[in-house]
């Protein structure tokens, strides 16, 4: 259950963040620009005042992220929910005007990042951190993050480890 609007695996994976790098210094300024930052709505404070979110809540987060972007005229495609993290994904335009990241943190966000973190282990590229670190005679270690780190400091290009799946 990974968010999937046209983001790089690999980017993703090597810790550079959601977004592309190229060109980011050049348009900083008109990519920055007009974006909000949206307090979490009471849902998902509520959900986060214990310190865990739970499967339910989780996917309530979700649920209102969806009816969010509905109402702001994007339908949010599921790809896929039988794992973790569930899949999905919208037209770009959404993120183009706003809409995107305005419903993302208003109902989802830091639920999100949280179950996820939770759960970063049991994401489907699981397989394939695997494979990488041992074609490139590497030891498996625990976490998805340690497997990250480690692809990373040996120089591995993660864009083509993740492309073999």
């Amino acid at each position: 259950m990974k968010r999937t609007t046209s983001i790089s695996a690999a980017l993703v994976f090597a810790g550079l963040g959601l977004s592309g790098c190229a060109g980011v210094a050049a348009n900083a300024g008109e990519e920055t620009r007009g974006v909000g930052v949206f307090p979490p709505s009471l849902a998902q404070e509520n959900a986060l005042a214990d310190g865990v979110v739970d499967e339910a809540e989780y996917e309530a987060g979700f649920a209102a992220f969806q009816a969010c972007m509905t109402a702001g005229g994007y339908i949010v495609e599921v790809r896929d929910n039988s794992t973790a993290i569930i899949d999905y994904r919208y037209l770009a335009q959404a993120t183009d005007d706003g809409t995107a990241d305005r419903c993302y943190q208003i109902e989802f966000a830091a639920v999100d990042e949280s179950w996820q973190t939770a759960h970063q282990d049991e994401q489907a590229d699981s397989a394939l951190l695997d494979a990488c670190l041992s074609e490139n005679g590497l030891a498996i270690p625990t976490t998805r993050q340690e497997k990250v780190d480690a692809l990373v400091r040996a120089g591995v290009d993660l864009g083509r480890c993740m492309a073999k799946g």
